[in-house]
């Protein structure tokens, strides 16, 4: 793997780890529970071999994990499907569940596109323009292929920088130049952001809210629900490593 991606995927996990520690996911009360609509959205990146590396997961484990969602029924939602049942404009099914996909690797290309086009299964990739055709990430026509075959294509930056590190003028572009670059591609909108790793600040919200953005993933971890903030959506980290027991956990709402 590139020295930059192994970078990336290292200091995400580092920060994914430390918010882990310092935010447990809190559990719904009774209350809530009944009031509000709660569903998984799982979070993946790489899906490749990569020991040591729990952002990666290795191309037969992500296989087990969406034949397991295939066989215990689930519907994986289109972005659209996902923000009506939010709204209540929509009955969600029995058992919805979001796919997402960060930063726009090749091997998503190659994995993940072919198995879930078998099984007829949704996805979100959130993207990084400025990363396109250099190899390790997708180009426009691997991109157009999967949104063909069902994939929701939105923005995930220019270039994956730390946004609350910058100064408006360049969250600015960050923001609102990868939207641009997706809806110039594909003529639709995309108007639903992924932080990169996971951070914001007020500017951040303020851009969103300006630009009208309706919606944004976070990495805090939970069930994303209809309580809360539509700029601060929960997700579930799919750790690559852990066991496949581990990970039908994250689908069991008392433990999200």
């Amino acid at each position: 793997m590139k020295p930059f991606v192994r970078a990336l995927f290292a200091f995400s996990l580092a920060m994914l780890t430390c918010m882990l520690s310092l935010f447990p996911p809190a559990l719904s009360s009774p209350a809530q529970a009944a009031s509000s609509i709660r569903i998984p959205v799982l979070n993946y990146h790489s899906i490749t071999v990569d020991p040591g590396n729990r952002a990666t997961i290795a191309p037969d484990k992500f296989e087990e994990q969406m034949r397991y969602l295939a066989d215990e029924g689930y519907t994986t939602l289109t972005l659209q499907q996902f923000t009506d049942i939010l709204e209540g404009k929509e009955k969600p099914p029995e058992k919805p569940i979001l796919l997402t996909f960060d930063d726009g690797y090749a091997d998503n290309y190659e994995h993940a596109y072919p198995l879930l086009k078998k099984l007829k299964f949704n996805a979100t990739l959130f993207m990084v323009p400025g990363f396109v055709g250099d190899g390790y990430y997708l180009d426009w026509e691997q991109v157009k292929a999967m949104k063909e075959a069902g994939w929701d294509i939105q923005p995930h930056s220019m270039s994956h920088p730390h946004l609350p590190k910058l100064s408006t003028k360049k969250q600015t572009y960050e923001i609102t130049e990868s939207r641009r670059l997706i809806e110039e591609q594909f003529g639709t909108t995309a108007d639903i952001f992924c932080y990169p790793y996971g951070e914001s600040n007020r500017t951040t919200l303020n851009l969103l809210k300006e630009n009208k953005f309706r919606y944004a993933f976070t990495i805090d971890q939970g069930w994303a629900s209809s309580d809360q903030d539509p700029l601060k959506l929960k997700r579930l980290f799919v750790n690559g490593e852990a066991s496949m027991k581990s990970w039908k956990r994250l689908l069991e709402p008392s433990k999200s």
